[in-house]
């Protein structure tokens, strides 16, 4: 077509134009005129143009277009305004003369809402729009809408759009996941769906109604916790959830989506490998940059059909639990069956320190090190027999009354380190340790930590914000009378803390009290893994001090909290003084 009918392509991209050429083709039907300076179209632009379907007019600072601009193009199916400086939704009335389009493409415009005008009700051929919007809200569809009552008195909307197969809201403020479903319901041809970079909140408490036949759908950037597996439509294959805040699959998930093939869970939560009971066609897995420490491959025996798995840029602590990951990515990388991708190249461990960012495969983790029966059986002989020459010669070379001397002395020194405290030294000093947190981690420090610090096993007396900041004050005169009139200060770290400007101010603060005064009074507790790479730069006092001091780690095990505790304990006794010392002049 194009060599028979050479002038049907019209290409005048980047050609800094101000207005539409008077001399366009009449027998063009492709017509680009994007990345110029046309911000009006008027009556009469496209006059005789009459076999014109597609235009795009993106890139052009396009403000007006008067109503009968598409007066004389009566085949137009493919419209872009993207990217231009349209103003207002519901003044578009230019459509009233392109109602065969089958794609129209609006986003990235100055719209402050969503609000559709009556015009939109002649695109009764529409098959993919794109819109975008500082706001949407209830009524934005009312006038496109066939409105009409069902069950529960409730308004339909989107009915006249049930041509549409792909429809992309990127980047808008949508907030309810369950409303923007119901309002998209009777989009019965939709199938693919965009709802990426938006500010979605979903509890599961209310059941979604997707559109039927979904088989493609974005949800990516949106703040999404795990709940969101109770809002899918059922007939999905492809699913995009990458960038949220989900850390598990539900294992009490009731929803089985019987044709996903494709999940993307990269940048999430994820603890460990997530199991497949829900997705029995699923082919390929994405769980790029997660939290994955040490992946359960006996998790991969729910998922029979996985073919492709993607579980580079993780965290990987090289110890014995790990010893299976790594002889699975050896095994893909020779074999057929399980492709995993990025490996080796994307596969580096964090810790221990002597291995830290060797790839995954040139680590060896010896078999007798993580076999607690074939240790014990090499080592018990030796073992024995050290034990008994060393004995033999502490009780030939009278060891211990040496040891028992070298004791009392490091007593001694150790007493004589804490007379050196003077009670005009704890002047001001009204709390053994002030606490510094992240609100998501409230619950943990309400019934741990304060329990455990403040209760009859503890006997400290703790700083907190809920119960001593003094009203009246604003936060940041609260937080330097705490850290001044506490000992101590604890902070409690995980990746909430590092995203929270407030804790910043707080550890700012109590970094500057340290140098000022002299003393080492931070004491740091790390309540979930935090790689160095999560922290801000701005955060560079904090990667200083976990560089050179010592931090106490949260353990999941409860038969190791009980130490926990007593060593964050011993690093805050001091005694206080019961009544204040006046300060002399």
């Amino acid at each position: 077509m194009c060599a028979s009918s050479p002038d049907i392509i019209v290409d005048l991209s980047s050609k800094n134009l101000s207005s539409v050429p008077t001399d366009l083709p009449l027998t063009a039907e492709y017509i680009d005129l994007s990345c110029n300076h046309i911000h009006q179209l008027h009556k009469g632009d496209f006059k005789n143009i009459a076999f014109l379907r597609f235009l795009n007019m993106s890139w052009n600072g396009l403000e007006l277009i008067e109503t009968e601009t598409f007066h004389d193009t009566p085949l137009l199916e493919d419209l872009d305004l993207s990217h231009n400086m349209l103003r207002n939704l519901s003044d578009q009335q230019y459509l009233l003369y392109t109602g065969n389009l089958r794609v129209i493409n609006l986003a990235w415009n100055e719209f402050l809402n969503m609000t559709l005008g009556k015009e939109f009700s002649v695109l009764g051929k529409l098959e993919n729009l794109t819109l975008g919007a500082k706001a949407i809200s209830v009524g934005d569809f009312k006038n496109i809408a066939k409105a009409k009552l069902i069950e529960g008195q409730e308004t339909v909307e989107c009915e006249t759009l049930s041509n549409v197969k792909k429809l992309s809201l990127v980047g808008n403020n949508l907030k309810s996941l369950e409303v923007v479903s119901k309002r998209l319901h009777y989009m019965k041809s939709l199938q693919h769906l965009d709802l990426s970079i938006n500010s979605f909140v979903y509890d599961g408490s209310f059941d979604c109604q997707w559109p039927p036949n979904i088989t493609v759908m974005n949800i990516s950037s949106g703040g999404l916790t795990e709940d969101v597996f109770k809002c899918l439509p059922k007939g999905v294959e492809v699913l995009d959830l990458q960038n949220n805040q989900i850390s598990v699959i539900p294992p009490w998930l009731i929803l089985k989506l019987e044709n996903l093939s494709s999940l993307n869970l990269n940048a999430n939560r994820f603890l460990d490998l997530p199991l497949c009971n829900n997705f029995p066609k699923m082919t390929e897995l994405l769980l790029k940059s997660n939290s994955l420490h040490a992946p359960s491959v006996k998790n991969l025996r729910s998922c029979p059909n996985l073919k492709i798995l993607d579980a580079s840029h993780n965290p990987f602590t090289c110890t014995c639990p790990l010893r299976h990951f790594i002889r699975l990515g050896i095994q893909a990388e020779y074999e057929s069956g399980l492709e995993l991708l990025n490996w080796p190249e994307g596969y580096h461990c964090i810790y221990p320190e002597v291995v830290r960012d060797s790839k995954l495969e040139n680590v060896w983790i010896p078999e007798i090190s993580c076999s607690a029966s074939l240790l014990a059986a090499t080592i018990l002989v030796p073992s024995v027999a050290l034990i008994v020459t060393v004995f033999f010669l502490c009780r030939r070379l009278d060891v211990p009354w040496y040891m028992g001397m070298i004791w009392q002395w490091a007593r001694a020194k150790h007493r004589a380190r804490m007379r050196q405290l003077r009670p005009e030294d704890l002047v001001g000093i009204e709390f053994h340790a002030f606490v510094s947190y992240s609100q998501h981690d409230a619950d943990w420090v309400k019934n741990f930590l304060l329990f455990n610090l403040e209760g009859p096993t503890g006997g400290l007396r703790i700083c907190h914000h809920e119960k001593d900041f003094v009203p009246g004050k604003t936060i940041m005169e609260n937080i330097i009378t705490c850290v001044e009139k506490s000992r101590r200060s604890v902070f409690v770290l995980s990746a909430h803390f590092v995203k929270s400007e407030w804790c910043h101010y707080e550890l700012y603060f109590a970094s500057h009290q340290r140098l000022s005064q002299g003393l080492d009074s931070i004491v740091l507790v790390l309540l979930e893994p935090l790689p160095q790479y999560l922290i801000p730069s701005k955060y560079y006092q904090l990667k200083s001090m976990m560089n050179r001091h010592t931090y106490l780690e949260w353990p999941q095990d409860k038969a190791k909290q009980r130490l926990f505790w007593a060593n964050l304990r011993a690093a805050l006794q001091t005694d206080l003084l019961s009544e204040p010392v006046a300060e002399t002049e």
